[in-house]
């Protein structure tokens, strides 16, 4: 609808009155209706107070921003489109453009799914592992194949590709906000599709916590009240139990950012993720994708995924679910076929909190020296990937310190969670004990390049290249 969706859009509870002549036109054999309609892309509408114009203008010259004043609000409840010499292609009351449909009511049908988990063997864990690495979704190169120009503007002050070999490894991107100082702007994605189809508010939940995860090892202006969300809805809308679905996750997705603290000022949707071939149906998993952002303090000290090879460090696992190992919906599972029957959640907000503002404290005093997040794959992947983005040094992981018995559930589970290397670790433990965030100590980084696996009697290497 272009200009006339967004423009009356804006004036609904006033009415307004749009001057044409003001509009930016390209080609002067446009008629009125091909301008007022108009679809070019990259535009904005906005409805500000008068005062405010003038600082607008600056910061749109600064930006080299196009900016136009068009109209303003009338409270009339009309909405006229003036040319230059006074026609009005359209004069009309605003209750002609918007009515007054009656609110829409729609009904579903809890319908229940069971998913299986299947019976696994530690002593296939190369298996296990090489098959995990081999998804997309885990090992995926598009970060980097698909990165176009990266340093538009010369504003961008943390690229996806991280380490000497620089592998698109990175869990957040940021980008200067001006070229002088040292605050910025990170953002950073999470979603959780496979977790969704067991429990769609579990999938909700763990797409908020992944998006965090993946911005915490910046230090954040206000830690975790800098954060906004973004929330991205593609669902398979109207099939039996999906708008069900879709509400759980929504309320759910609702709760926890309310519970947190942070806003969800914006988003978008696509509830039509059904593919028909003649007479059946494909449904997309219904998934929300979470963006979130967020003012940096100092673009410098984001940390890094990249382990570095210093004696005297170590690898810390620090909780952010406080719930108990879960592999539903996790990669794992994906590379045996089946789904699971138990979901990862956060169980407890406060506590998730808590989690954020402890490794925040770590990162802004300088005590982290790389870090990665849990995420698709497990522990055993991000481990990996902290090794792969350097030619030398591995890690020997000793999981002991775990108290779950269940090996492949440590390496492969994804709960939300973050793998930090720390050298001061009598403070980092004080600074956790504090908040009182449950963590082990999982690793310790070696000069061979190898992956040692122990817990237990136990114990596997692996050549890391």
């Amino acid at each position: 609808g272009g200009h006339l969706n967004c423009l009356s859009e804006l004036v609904e509870k006033t009415g307004g009155k749009i001057e044409m002549e003001k509009l930016p036109v390209g080609d002067p054999t446009l008629s009125a209706k091909e301008i007022i309609g108009n679809e070019s892309q990259e535009r904005m509408g906005l409805l500000v107070p008068e005062k405010d114009i003038d600082r607008i203008r600056q910061i749109a010259e600064r930006e080299r921003a196009p900016f136009y004043v068009v109209g303003e609000t009338t409270g009339d409840m009309r909405l006229t489109f003036q040319q230059a010499d006074g026609k009005m292609p359209i004069d009309m009351e605003m209750e002609d453009f918007f009515g007054k449909s009656p609110k829409t009511v729609m009904s579903d049908a809890t319908v229940e799914e069971t998913y299986t988990s299947p019976d696994y063997d530690e002593k296939d864990l190369k298996t296990y592992i090489e098959n995990v690495l081999r998804l997309e979704a885990v090992a995926c190169k598009d970060w980097l194949t698909n990165k176009v120009d990266r340093s538009v503007t010369g504003k961008v002050a943390r690229q996806q590709c991280q380490g000497e070999i620089q592998l698109p490894l990175s869990d957040c991107g940021a980008v200067a906000l001006d070229y002088r100082g040292y605050a910025g702007v990170a953002t950073s994605i999470g979603h959780a599709p496979q977790v969704a189809l067991i429990d769609s508010a579990a999938g909700s939940v763990v797409a908020i916590a992944e998006a965090l995860t993946n911005i915490v090892l910046a230090p954040l202006k206000d830690g975790l009240q800098s954060v906004s969300l973004s929330a991205n809805w593609m669902w398979p809308c109207r099939n039996e139990g999906e708008d069900a679905r879709l509400y759980k996750a929504v309320e759910a997705c609702s709760d926890f950012a309310c519970d947190l603290g942070i806003n969800i000022p914006t988003g978008k949707d696509s509830l039509s993720m059904t593919q028909k071939y003649g007479d059946d149906k494909v449904f997309s998993p219904g998934t929300v994708i979470i963006s979130a952002a967020a003012e940096v303090k100092n673009i410098r000290k984001i940390v890094s995924p990249a382990l570095a090879y210093i004696k005297g460090t170590y690898v810390y696992y620090v909780d952010f679910s406080f719930d108990a190992l879960r592999l539903g919906g996790s990669a794992f599972l994906q590379t045996l076929g089946k789904v699971g029957d138990e979901a990862p959640t956060v169980s407890d907000s406060e506590y998730f909190k808590n989690a954020f503002a402890a490794v925040q404290e770590l990162v802004n005093r300088g005590l982290i020296i790389a870090g990665h997040d849990i995420s698709a794959g497990g522990m055993v992947t991000a481990m990996l990937e902290m090794c792969f983005s350097n030619p030398q040094g591995g890690l020997d992981a000793r999981l002991d310190k775990i108290r779950h018995s269940d090996l492949i559930k440590i390496l492969f589970a994804e709960n939300p969670g973050v793998l930090i290397q720390v050298k001061h670790h009598h403070l980092v433990e004080k600074i956790l004990n504090d908040y009182g965030i449950g963590f082990a100590i999982v690793a310790r980084p070696i000069e061979e390049r190898r992956l040692i696996i122990e817990k237990g009697e136990f114990k596997q290497e692996f050549d890391i290249d």
